[in-house]
């Protein structure tokens, strides 16, 4: 029970943080937003690696870290811009298709084998993304096509991961990732600097708070419980995107992102139980690839 609870908060904090972001409009260059966001959880991270005593000089492959960073700062970016210009429920909802992108870049990268079902939810995923973006009608907007974009960035960010976890902490990992990133952030710093103001920065402040206590939250609830079985609690980010986004800035569902998202949901819901299915047919020694 202990991990579903970790696991919903996380998610809850997540979907907070993006709202944060969301409500500091586009009056703030993208580069501060980055920055702020990685800085203001940089800071209780490292008092929490103090608190658990872990060793700095155990990181290796720093190669790997560094192209992790570039890629997840990348996705960061496009998910920021995004959250200015698309509705908050949409955006959450083409986030989605990171699972699909993973499971077709852990094809080439990971050596990993997927069957034809998956193939096939896949690719109903996809026609989920399409009906949410609507491409071929009068209302569609360039930036809509940003959170997909940025779906795929993270997805490599994912695969990159996965290999780092071989031999490094997880922990570590996210200290090295958000002190790259914020580094990064300081080379697109110019004479478009704003300071914000108190609001502004105390958005800033609360979402890399909520960044940081997401994260302990997800890994805690991965220590509790299988990822595969914890895996569909992120459903609700789409609930609480909802509510969220109507109470705060009066969006509204569309019947677009209604039939796409139930599309993308249900795919993505069958991928999380076609690994579960095969996670105890490895434990049974049958390890079928369906």
């Amino acid at each position: 029970m202990s991990a579903f609870i970790y696991k919903s908060l996380s998610v809850l904090f997540f979907v907070l943080m993006s709202v944060c972001i969301k409500a500091t409009g586009d009056h703030l260059p993208l580069f501060q937003v980055v920055f702020f966001r990685n800085f203001f959880a940089l800071l209780p991270l490292i008092f929490f690696i103090y608190f658990l005593k872990l060793n700095f000089r155990s990181i290796n492959n720093f190669k790997l870290h560094i192209m992790r960073a570039f890629i997840g700062i990348t996705a960061m970016s496009l998910f920021f811009i995004s959250l200015r210009y698309v509705p908050l429920v949409e955006m959450q909802t083409i986030s989605y298709s990171s699972v699909f992108f993973i499971s077709i870049l852990s094809i080439f990268f990971l050596g990993e084998k997927i069957g034809h079902r998956r193939i096939i939810a896949i690719i109903f995923g996809f026609i989920g993304v399409i009906v949410i973006l609507k491409p071929t009608t009068a209302i569609f907007s360039n930036y809509s096509i940003l959170p997909l974009i940025a779906s795929l960035f993270l997805s490599m960010a994912v695969i990159v991961l996965k290999k780092i976890l071989l031999t490094n902490n997880n922990i570590l990992s996210v200290w090295v990732f958000t002190t790259l990133c914020t580094l990064i952030s300081l080379f697109f710093y110019n004479e478009s600097w704003i300071w914000p103001n108190n609001f502004d920065l105390s958005l800033m402040i609360a979402s890399g708070i909520l960044g940081f206590i997401a994260q302990i939250c997800l890994t805690k609830s991965f220590q509790l419980a299988d990822a595969s079985l914890l895996a569909p609690l992120d459903f609700s980010s789409v609930i609480w995107s909802f509510f969220l986004g109507y109470i705060f800035f009066a969006e509204l569902i569309s019947i677009n992102v209604l039939i796409g998202g139930s599309i993308i949901i249900v795919s993505v819901g069958y991928i999380f139980y076609r690994e579960r299915v095969l996670q105890k047919q490895v434990v049974l020694g049958v390890n079928k690839q369906f």
